[in-house]
């Protein structure tokens, strides 16, 4: 079972993340508190408008860099989800792990509408990620999610049979 990206709904996302980059960067470049106003409590003290700016300015760098992971993932030719007899490929999202054996997964779950999996040894798959996909990954670990965390949201349409296909080939735990 192979699962394409649907081009439009990956093309549509990396124009909104990068509309919204665009208008967090606004509120960091430009000085709000010159516009006519009322009494605002971000804009009229010092410290919230700072705090302010700063929350702006690293949203807007997490929007462009989702947006530069969509056009990137966009002019790739490759499939979102390819499940066949001797492996299991995933390039799902910015944190996938790629190509993975049958063998190598410890454990597959459920959790939160994501399927999971833990692998038994995720170092050499780890160890091709820079330091913004670890951190991505190590958030993952802590809410309790395992190596490879896919989220059928992406393909809709297929998401019953990739859920199906998948457990014909590896359990599911509960």
């Amino acid at each position: 079972m192979t699962i394409k990206q649907n081009k439009f709904q990956t093309i549509l996302y990396a124009i909104i993340t990068f509309v919204a980059a665009a208008g967090l960067f606004c509120f960091v470049i430009f000085d709000m508190r010159k516009l006519p106003h009322d009494y605002s409590f971000v804009l009229d003290n010092a410290v919230v408008y700072w705090l302010f700016k700063a929350l702006c300015l690293i949203g807007g760098f997490f929007s462009a860099a989702g947006g530069v992971y969509l056009f990137k993932q966009m002019l790739s030719k490759g499939p979102l989800i390819e499940i066949c007899d001797e492996y299991f490929y995933d390039n799902s999202s910015a944190i996938s792990l790629g190509k993975i054996d049958w063998s190598e997964m410890e454990r597959v779950y459920i959790k939160g509408g994501f399927l999971n999996i833990k692998l038994k040894n995720p170092e050499p798959y780890l160890e091709k990620k820079n330091w913004i996909q670890m951190l991505m990954i190590k958030g993952n670990y802590k809410l309790g999610y395992g190596d490879v965390c896919i989220s059928p949201e992406r393909f809709k349409k297929e998401a019953e049979s990739f859920i199906d296909e998948f457990s014909k080939r590896r359990a599911i735990d509960q």
